[in-house]
């Protein structure tokens, strides 16, 4: 579900499907603060639904950190926790990644072809300096982006969006003084982000199965003696 089609549904929730009152100016942020609210709340679930990988191409060579990527629309703006950090020579085929180490502080170095180490501090990201350009593979743990145009679609989890619809109608029975909306609402977002949530710890739980059965496949195999 997009940004449009929530705003559709929040008004026919609150018997303005025309926008006579609930318009873009006055939904955008009653949506956007639904959205964060049950984010932040998933999120205590431990669920991985917010893990991305993101790619940054042709890193100047001598670069020592990624804190030009943590500025405003920029890719690593949003990032919360990077879990994994993979590099290539610029120009070579996505095969080439190979994972530079997590260490506790990135040693001064003289800069050579090869990207060995990176360090996370305070919010940025420090590698070793190489003396070519790079590519650089980055997985790890991001907040989502705002909705703010009309196609940015609800990105956490499939059919989120209508618990964003049930909890923003909720906000707007307590702005416009209608407890009726405020609790009727607020029950039916509370039920979709439980329905989420348990879909979520089923595919954890069949996602675990499938891994204990690939490991029995594997286990070494037992030949009778003879």
């Amino acid at each position: 579900m997009n940004l449009a089609e929530v705003k559709s549904r929040v008004r026919s929730l609150v018997d303005d499907p025309d926008g006579t009152y609930a318009t873009d100016g006055f939904l955008a942020p009653l949506i956007n603060q639904k959205y964060e609210e049950i984010y932040n709340r998933m999120l205590s679930t431990g669920a991985e639904f917010e893990r991305r990988v993101v790619e940054l191409s042709n890193i100047p060579a001598l670069t020592s950190d990624l804190s030009a990527y943590n500025l405003p629309g920029q890719e690593l703006e949003l990032m919360l926790q990077p879990l994994l950090l993979e590099w290539k020579q610029t120009g070579l085929d996505p095969t080439s990644y190979r994972a530079a180490a997590l260490v506790d502080h990135v040693k001064d170095v003289v800069p050579g072809q090869t990207l060995d180490d990176w360090e996370f501090r305070s919010g940025v990201i420090y590698i070793t300096p190489t003396s070519i350009a790079v590519d650089i593979r980055i997985r790890g743990d991001f907040l989502f982006a705002p909705l703010t145009a009309e196609t940015d679609a609800i990105a956490a989890a499939k059919n989120l969006g209508h618990a964003v619809a049930y909890g923003t109608a909720s906000l707007i029975g307590t702005v416009r003084g209608n407890p009726a909306w405020m609790q009727a609402y607020a029950i039916l977002q509370d039920n979709a982000v439980d329905d989420v949530m348990q879909y979520l710890a089923r595919k954890d739980q069949a996602k675990v199965r499938r891994v204990g059965r690939i490991s029995r496949r594997r286990g070494p195999r037992m030949t009778m003696a003879r």
